[in-house]
């Protein structure tokens, strides 16, 4: 088997496959204000999609459209760069661990502050660097799962002299063991000595609680956790997952910011879609949108794992466009047998684009040369953008189209699905916001959007007014008589509401094997890959609809999101692109549209790079195994353990070759019932596949 490679660093081509398995004093620097940056580059940009040519195509820099730096750059392992992994207890030493070591310190800033009570517990002033904290809030830096044995202190210096004589620098370990120091009165630094043999979760400054004073501003200089081998540069937090190793089913991509839901279902799979959120981080320093060109896609048929598809280059399908923003995505059987989708999306503010494919990962194609409709249609024109579309089709096969922003607008589309029926019709939307989304429920038409951040009353509409920045829903069985719409309610407040962080709403509901699931965008990726520009990620958790009575109850947030509805098979063929959770996967497209194969990378433009990777594959269901089969390139090893991380080796395989090699290693016990499985990825390989087989 051959494929073709869309890479953004070099292949290491050699010649042989080797396959294993079985199990598998410090030196302190002065603080010093000169410390030197480590300035680490970032993964290339503007990488191609592939031709059909058999040899890899390396990336070509690109103008316009800006393709992201990398189609993904999954997540820094945990202690990837430190971590020293159990030996063999076979007694095979081919896979060869590194020593716990990191050669940088990590800079700190108020920014990094995780704020509690809902962002009331202390207030960040980035223009003084300072932050003030209250009693009783915990305010803290979230440390990523540091080893005290590599980092083992952390220097603060003061910009100002400590006012406070009750202040305490806490460290907090992965046991929930802490280690507490006074900052003294008058103070211009502090050195905390971490305890040893530890893992770091947070740091915190605290007011005690027997302060006279419910307030306290620290002014900061640099705050620097130290390496024990340090060579004085200082870089970035290592990037860590939210997910791995933990219950947790949010955000759906742990490597990839990604936004503005949308979702269709494909013999018995479920498609999703987002703004890709991540090309406007790899281009710039806040997500204001403009440079994104591209969209992600996913799908799954358990809910928990998700296989990445790669992005849609929308840029290069519809070269007229100036971004694409907030999909939303319909399909249609044709007359001829196949599947026609049709993919929406916002053409910057200014319209509502559309490209169309025979299957749902693609490839793309482009049916017009402008936006479906746009600012300059003489109907819409001066209502607002004519952006965030939503799109569905009723049980008549007809299509309808809604968007619109200030004010909401529906319209009836062609069989084509790419041209209008007569002319758009306004919709009753009240406060109106932006992320338009159309269901059809039960003979009736149900119109969702995003509404305002002003206060919503009076309130002429029945029932509650909705809170700011929420999500409403109307319902019709006329969609083009605007007389006929009436409110349903208030289903999805806004995230920080409910623990997250405030931002723009946007959903998208559907119904997938008899379950009602709300998808949600959050920024809770961001302190994860240590980043504060409003970068989003797509959630997902289930939500109550009455279809009887068409009514949709008020669903909330989560970290844990939803439960699995089926086991994984491990004796089918599954992609190296599927995985409930990643850390230091960076994921790399090939000539197949849809396919991407595994390598070792980060998402972070400027953090540290990993040294090994880590697929988490959840619920997989085992009656026995004696053999692991691998699809692999290039110089590297995949190393699989059940139900820990750093548990003992089941199967390894060490892939030395130029060519894609299916290779089989032969596993040690596995239990019959449902693990989790983790696979580890170290060197220059690539992963396509994996299997077991008895």
């Amino acid at each position: 088997m051959k494929k073709k490679i869309l890479l953004a660093v070099t292949l290491v081509t050699v010649s042989s496959m080797l396959m294993s398995c079985g199990d598998d004093d410090s030196v302190s620097k002065d603080f010093d204000e000169d410390d030197p940056i480590l300035d680490i580059p970032g993964d290339s940009l503007g990488q191609e999609n592939p031709k059909d040519s058999l040899d890899p195509v390396l990336p070509k820099d690109t103008v316009d459209p800006v393709l992201p730096k990398d189609t993904v750059n999954p997540v820094q392992p945990k202690d990837s760069l430190f971590q020293e992994l159990p030996k063999d207890s076979l007694g095979n030493d081919e896979i060869k661990d590194e020593v716990a070591v990191a050669k940088f310190d990590i800079a700190l800033s108020i920014e990094d502050i995780i704020v509690d009570w809902y962002g009331g517990g202390g207030e960040k002033d980035p223009d003084n660097n300072s932050f003030t904290y209250k009693q009783y809030a915990n305010n803290y830096w979230d440390i990523h799962d540091l080893n005290t044995d590599v980092y083992t202190k952390v220097e603060i210096n003061f910009a100002k002299a400590v006012a406070y004589d009750n202040i305490d620098v806490i460290a907090t370990y992965s046991d929930e063991a802490k280690t507490t120091e006074r900052i003294p009165s008058g103070a211009t630094s502090l050195v905390l000595s971490f305890e040893p043999g530890k893992t770091l979760v947070s740091l915190a400054l605290a007011v005690s609680p027997d302060t006279p004073s419910d307030a306290a501003t620290i002014s900061f200089g640099k705050i620097i956790i130290r390496a024990k081998d340090s060579d004085g540069t200082v870089g970035k937090m290592p990037v860590k997952s939210p997910k791995l190793g933990l219950d947790n089913a949010n955000p759906i991509l742990d490597f990839q910011y990604c936004a503005d839901p949308t979702a269709i279902e494909y013999k018995g799979r479920l498609y999703v879609y987002g703004t890709n959120d991540h090309q406007q981080y790899e281009e710039g320093v806040s997500n204001t949108y403009e440079k994104i060109k591209t969209l992600v896609m996913m799908s799954t048929d358990d809910m928990v794992n998700w296989t990445y598809h790669g992005l849609i280059p929308v840029g290069e399908v519809a070269p007229w466009i100036m971004a694409s923003w907030a999909p939303s995505i319909i399909s249609k059987e044709q007359g001829d047998g196949s599947t026609l989708f049709s993919l929406y999306f916002s053409n910057s503010g200014f319209g509502t684009g559309v490209i169309q494919a025979k299957s749902p990962v693609g490839p793309w194609t482009s049916p017009l040369s402008k936006s479906l409709i746009d600012g300059d249609n003489p109907v819409v024109k001066g209502s607002g953008s004519i952006f965030d579309p939503g799109a569905v089709i009723d049980d008549n096969g007809d299509g309808w189209i809604s968007f619109g922003n200030g004010q909401g607008w529906i319209a009836k589309l062609n069989p084509d699905l790419h041209s209008l029926d007569g002319d758009p019709v306004k919709l009753p939307s009240p406060f109106h916001f932006e992320a338009n989304e159309l269901n059809y429920i039960n003979g009736k038409y149900v119109y969702t959007f995003n509404n305002d951040w002003n206060d919503h009353t009076p309130w002429e509409w029945g029932g509650e007014a909705p809170t700011a920045c929420s999500m409403n829903y109307f319902t019709s069985t006329e969609p083009l008589n605007p007389d006929s719409w009436t409110y349903g309610g208030n289903y999805f407040k806004n995230m920080g509401e409910n623990g997250m962080t405030y931002g723009n709403n946007h959903t998208h509901l559907h119904k997938y094997q008899d379950k009602w699931y709300i998808f949600y965008q959050a920024a809770i990726l961001e302190a994860s890959i240590g980043t504060h520009g409003g970068f989003r990620s797509i959630l997902v958790d289930e939500i109550e609809v009455d279809e009887a009575n068409v009514v949709i109850k008020e669903a909330k947030p989560t970290y844990k999101g939803v439960k699995a509805i089926k086991n994984l098979d491990p004796y089918s063929v599954q992609q190296a692109s599927t995985a409930a959770a990643t850390l230091g996967i960076r994921y790399v497209p090939t000539e197949e549209p849809g396919h991407m194969v595994a390598s070792v990378g980060t998402p972070s433009k400027d953090g540290p790079a990993p040294t090994e990777g880590v697929i988490e594959v959840r619920n997989v269901n085992f009656s026995s195994a004696k053999t692991l089969k691998a699809l692999v390139k290039g110089k590297g090893s995949v190393t699989l353990r059940l139900d820990k991380r750093d548990g003992a080796n089941v199967a390894s395989i060490n892939s030395a070759g130029s060519d894609w090699q299916e290779q089989e290693a032969k596993c040690g016990n596995i239990s019959s019932g449902v693990h989790t499985v983790y696979l580890i990825i170290k060197g220059d390989v690539l992963f396509d596949t994996w299997q077991f087989a008895n």
